[in-house]
């Protein structure tokens, strides 16, 4: 344990502030790709630029620390002297140093979406090392709705001299915000303006959690994000997904075939009531023999792609077409991917990772309900679908960051890990006084 305190520099420890949860982020969480993908944006000659770095720690704090409402905030609390320990942790340890909160709008302006995605992905990357942290086999595809930071209604923002007359159209104070539709199992108003964000959610021992998402307009159809979602978690280095559970929303032909011919993933969904269930099927789905007996699964071919099934043992016994029955039948995914594909309608698989769906939502209803300080009425604090992407990708970003560090603690760090740093901190807090009382 000793060893490992001593990979940080000893002022860190100090009289003026301390936080275990960073020291577990220097020692536990590599995040060298941040200076790897963002360094290259600036040219090089004249002022030095700020270490992309310190714009990426400055971030973490605003997002994990509820007593930062804004950007403004953040950087008034680092100048205050209490807070050495947070101005240790961005790498900035003098006061005066301490980076303006413009510098961090123009950090998010400056690092593309699909930079903070390469970001995010290494950190998952990360994450699909530690041992029984995310499960993946089995993931999870879900949608919310997304507030966005307006005031009042529509009317128009341009500058021509007679607005009643011109052929400008309205819009709210975020330009790019609509008004949608809520799904009705929202205990809500009904209409809402803003965005949808759209997620990939993974299981792990502690809960659900979101690796990515993408905000799209709220009345985009679930059913056209499932793909572009599958296509981004091949970008992923480690993650292989088996099974993706989605609720009805993604509940399509075409796309399932994709998913499992182009891209090895098995979606996993109900059928509608209007679904017309082939004629040997029973209403739940099930494939069933000319006696009316259900079939019993048995397995699903990846290279034919087909689904095979048998006749339970116990009624095939007595059944009278014994000696004509084929024992085995077998049936195209490709014909109707809702009834043969590898996790069948009804079975036990199925309604295991339909509990997951599930969970997702309740996560999902969790999150939207954090009235916290950086999202107050749950409005985003940022405008236009570009900001509001960035935003959400830092925001999924550092969440998971959150959930390593508490993982490691649990499993690899010993119990005593934080009593024994907040020990230390109290030997040098009597270290220092004693000059004074002498």
């Amino acid at each position: 344990m000793d060893l490992q305190l001593e990979l940080l520099p000893y002022h860190y420890y100090n009289t003026l502030g301390f936080d275990a949860e960073l020291i577990d982020y220097i020692d536990h969480v590599d995040d060298t790709i941040v200076l790897e993908k963002i360094a290259p944006l600036y040219k090089d000659g004249g002022r030095p630029p700020i270490d992309s770095r310190i714009c990426f720690w400055m971030h973490y704090l605003y997002f994990t620390r509820p007593e930062i409402s804004s950007f403004r905030e953040l950087v008034r609390q680092l100048k205050e002297p209490k807070n050495q320990a947070w101005r240790n942790f961005i790498g900035v340890p003098i006061i005066e140093k301490v980076p303006v909160h413009s510098s961090l709008s123009t950090f998010r302006t400056k690092v593309s979406s699909e930079l903070f995605y390469a970001i995010l992905f290494d950190l998952i990357a990360q994450a699909l090392k530690l041992k029984d942290f995310l499960l993946p086999t089995l993931t999870g595809i879900d949608s919310r709705p997304i507030w966005a930071n307006v005031n009042g209604y529509r009317h128009k923002r341009c500058s021509c001299p007679n607005q009643h007359k011109c052929s400008c159209e309205k819009t709210y104070s975020d330009p790019d915000a609509i008004c949608g539709v809520q799904r009705t199992k929202a205990n809500q108003n009904k209409f809402f303006i803003g965005y949808r964000k759209h997620s990939i959610v993974c299981p792990s021992p502690k809960g659900p959690i979101v690796l990515f998402s993408i905000i799209l307009p709220n009345d985009t159809a679930d059913v056209k994000v499932m793909l572009p979602l599958i296509e981004m978690m091949k970008k992923i280095e480690g993650l292989k997904v088996d099974y993706l559970v989605a609720d009805l929303g993604y509940f399509d032909a075409d796309d399932q075939k994709e998913a499992l011919l182009k891209h090895d993933v098995a979606v996993v969904t109900e059928i509608k009531k209007n679904t017309v269930i082939p004629e040997h099927c029973s209403p739940e789905g099930n494939p069933e023999w000319k006696q009316g007996h259900a079939l019993v699964f048995d397995e699903f071919d990846k290279d034919t792609h087909t689904a095979w099934f048998r006749g339970d043992d116990e009624r095939c016994a007595a059944c009278p077409l014994q000696g004509l029955c084929e024992k085995q039948f077998g049936y195209s995914f490709t014909e109707n991917p809702f009834f043969y594909g590898p996790v069948p309608q009804g079975s036990v698989l199925q309604e295991h990772m339909l509990n997951f769906r599930k969970q997702v939502e309740l996560a999902f209803a969790q999150e939207s309900n954090q009235l916290t300080s950086i999202m107050k009425h749950k409005k985003v604090p940022v405008r236009t679908t570009e900001r509001v992407e960035k935003w959400f990708i830092l925001r999924d970003t550092f969440r998971l960051i959150e959930r390593i560090i508490a993982h490691i603690r649990q499993t690899i760090l010993p119990p005593n890990h934080v009593s024994t740093i907040k020990k230390l901190q109290e030997i040098q807090v009597e270290q220092l006084s004693l000059p004074l009382a002498g």
